[in-house]
């Protein structure tokens, strides 16, 4: 057994603990565009939607790197402007603050981490009253690499200390990509097993309420 204390719960932000209205495919169009008008990309438009957002970012830092372009700068304004209008007025789901609550207070060492910039953010998590609920945020500019890389769970571990378990909860595969990547478990929230594995990713479990979480055995 495990204690609480020792036991980081990471908690994805958007679509996990925050109902974002963020359309993540509109931002993967409008990225795609860019790097086609700029011919960074050959890859037909079925290829690139399935591509997590910080790899077309990625993709436009080879071609900034190899031609001396700035399409880095643009993809991240397009980014942010969506963001802001995505987490406008952001809701949380399934009694979010009241499921982290009660984590704390059986000694678990809550954290978010998330792949948007720090002021959409912070601005979502008040507006969805889960500005206390946990112990630390890592946000885009805290991290070198973004989900589906491991960089964000490493950070959130540094900073929690004295973590000997972690588990990564979230909606996407880019969160169980980030979870193996550490060694971390990742609890999928409300995504079909099968669809995950298609991506490569294993969840530990899958809930489709948050207050499931309540019941996990997740000192054991």
């Amino acid at each position: 057994m495990i204690p609480p204390q020792r036991v980081a719960l990471i908690f994805d932000m958007d679509n996990t603990l925050i109902g974002s209205r963020i359309d993540f495919v509109g931002i993967r169009r409008h990225l795609i565009a860019l790097l086609r008008t700029a011919g960074a990309t050959s890859d037909p438009d079925d290829v690139l939607l399935r591509r997590a957002i910080p790899e077309l970012v990625a993709c436009g830092a080879a071609h900034d790197r190899a031609h001396r372009t700035a399409l880095v700068p643009e993809m991240w304004r397009i980014i942010e402007v969506h963001e802001a209008a995505g987490l406008a007025d952001a809701v949380a789901l399934d009694a979010a603050p009241s499921v982290l609550r009660t984590l704390a207070s059986r000694g678990y060492r809550v954290a978010i981490l998330t792949n948007n910039g720090r002021t959409a953010a912070v601005a979502a998590i008040r507006a969805a009253d889960l500005a206390d609920c946990a112990e630390t945020l890592v946000a885009r500019g805290d991290v070198a690499a973004l989900k589906p890389a491991g960089d964000g769970v490493i950070e959130v571990i540094r900073r929690l200390q004295g973590v000997e378990r972690a588990y990564v909860i979230g909606d996407s595969w880019i969160d169980g990509a980030a979870a193996a990547a550490t060694g971390a478990r990742f609890i999928a929230y409300r995504r079909p097993a099968d669809e995950l594995r298609r991506r490569g990713v294993s969840p530990w479990r899958t809930i489709h309420h948050l207050r499931e979480m309540l019941d996990l055995a997740l000192t054991d």
